[in-house]
């Protein structure tokens, strides 16, 4: 194929792929936002559209279902987030540091935090879209968490009783429960300080340098 045949036609490809990732950007975009101020059951597959601009069809052209859409929109989020945390971590921080320096730029959108607090509940339901996200969701963080716990604290300098998963249940605990009070009233406290004081809190069963987290993905 000569560069006379092909370049008009990859010009039009990636102008045309160009404007369908721009489609499906400002999809998500809505989504989330209205996702975020009545949830997953309150808002339709029409409102979406209408605030797009486009038709349902045109919706679903991009994502086939709703349920599938809500699924590309806690992923992306949650894909964010891990970048982050390794960002911060590459930077020198501890991993539940970077974990916590996440938290802080969630904050910087009260719209995102409230988006996970809203699906979050809708989610106990078996039926509902995103409960098994959710589910497989929170057994990650606990695994990963764990993990981070193991790699800041000193296990042998814990209570009895206390293990590397009692601690990271402890700080699922705080940053989700945070979050909901934290969303009712976004200038009542700061979110992210407040694990920053748990740190404080467990400062004298930490490592004297954190270990390396090579195993982490």
């Amino acid at each position: 194929m000569t560069a006379e045949t092909s370049t008009p036609r990859s010009r039009a490809l990636t102008s045309t792929q160009k404007r369908g990732e721009a489609r499906r950007r400002e999809i998500l975009d809505t989504s989330t936002s209205l996702f975020s101020a009545g949830g997953f059951n309150s808002v339709s597959l029409a409102d979406i559209a209408r605030e797009v601009g486009i038709t349902q069809a045109g919706i679903l052209h991009y994502f086939p279902t709703k349920a599938a859409l809500l699924l590309a929109v806690l992923q992306e989020r949650e894909a964010r987030n891990v970048a982050s945390r390794e960002k911060y971590i590459a930077e020198g921080e501890s991993p539940l540091a970077a974990y916590i320096k996440t938290l802080k730029e969630n904050d910087q959108n009260p719209e995102l935090v409230q988006l996970f607090v809203i699906l979050a509940a809708e989610a106990t339901a078996v039926d509902h879209p995103g409960h098994e996200w959710f589910a497989r969701r929170n057994e990650s963080l606990v695994v990963s968490m764990t993990e981070m716990v193991s790699l800041t604290v000193d296990e042998s300098k814990l209570p009895d009783g206390v293990t590397s998963t009692t601690i990271a249940r402890w700080v699922l605990g705080l940053a989700h429960g945070l979050g909901a009070q934290w969303v009712l009233d976004t200038s009542a406290f700061d979110r992210a300080g407040q694990l920053d004081l748990f740190l404080k809190f467990i400062e004298p069963y930490l490592l004297d340098r954190p270990a390396d987290r090579s195993a982490d993905r």
